[in-house]
């Protein structure tokens, strides 16, 4: 386990310190779709742009109604094959909302799944208004209330998130701007409300840049740069960092399968 993390953690970071080129994109999105939720088949994290061998792989399965129902991750071992590491199973009610969903993986000696975390869902008037989070206690065992995520919509678009910790103290937001019902900007606050990070969303096409900017500064932090397929649906995602001392938090390039 302790080589697929290390492996998960160094193998793409050369990918975060290439710097982007900006010139062609603007503010104005494009007449693509920008569709980052559509539903895919796999999910692959890559050490290098031709992605044969990645570090590690999220894989979708779905009911016959299209509802996500299980998500499996794997991570490559040091003898070059994929192990599971974890699965997280889906829960739906009869109006097709999501109510739960469970996280298993290995605990100790056991050789079995356990369930380490989950989530509940809330919803009001048919919208997503809460999600609450808990992890499985072993010793003692217990269901443990780790903290809540509050969802904000307007005019069917999400324009906000509150996080809550585990004694419901506020802790974070995020608030979404929008440019042709596309997101176009994000503005972070931290427990005291400051703004801590501001995300621009610029358009060239099928791609789009997310700028990540401090508070009253110009200086480009990182850039995530994201390309969309034929039908508008998210292809790759590349995080590139012009500062070195954030390489280490980038995820390098994602490769999106349907």
């Amino acid at each position: 386990m302790r080589t697929i993390l290390r492996l998960l953690l160094l193998g793409p970071l050369w990918l975060a310190c290439q710097s982007g080129d900006p010139t062609n994109f603007g503010i104005e999105p494009d007449y693509v779709a920008y569709d980052d939720e559509a539903p895919i088949l796999k999910k692959a994290f890559c050490s290098d742009a031709k992605c044969k061998d990645p570090s590690y792989e999220e894989r979708y399965t779905y009911t016959a109604e299209g509802r996500l129902s299980k998500v499996e991750s794997f991570g490559r071992t040091t003898s070059g094959s994929m192990e599971m590491l974890s699965y997280t199973d889906y829960f739906f009610d009869a109006n097709g909302w999501m109510t739960r969903k469970i996280q298993y993986g290995r605990h100790g000696l056991s050789t079995g799944w356990v369930a380490n975390s989950e989530s509940e869902f809330e919803y009001q008037n048919g919208v997503l208004k809460v999600e609450k989070t808990y992890f499985n206690r072993f010793q003692p065992e217990g269901k443990v209330f780790t903290g809540a995520i509050e969802y904000e919509y307007e005019n069917g678009k999400k324009i906000g998130q509150k996080w809550a910790d585990d004694h419901n103290k506020f802790i974070r937001r995020v608030e979404y701007g929008y440019k042709n019902d596309v997101v176009n900007l994000e503005t972070w606050y931290d427990e005291k409300n400051n703004v801590i990070r501001i995300f621009e969303h610029k358009f060239s096409g099928n791609r789009r840049q997310i700028n990540e900017y401090l508070p009253n500064s110009t200086e480009l932090l990182a850039m995530i740069e994201k390309t969309y397929d034929k039908k508008g649906r998210l292809a790759t995602q590349e995080t590139k960092v012009n500062n070195p001392l954030l390489c280490a938090m980038a995820p390098g390039l994602i490769k999106y399968s349907y």
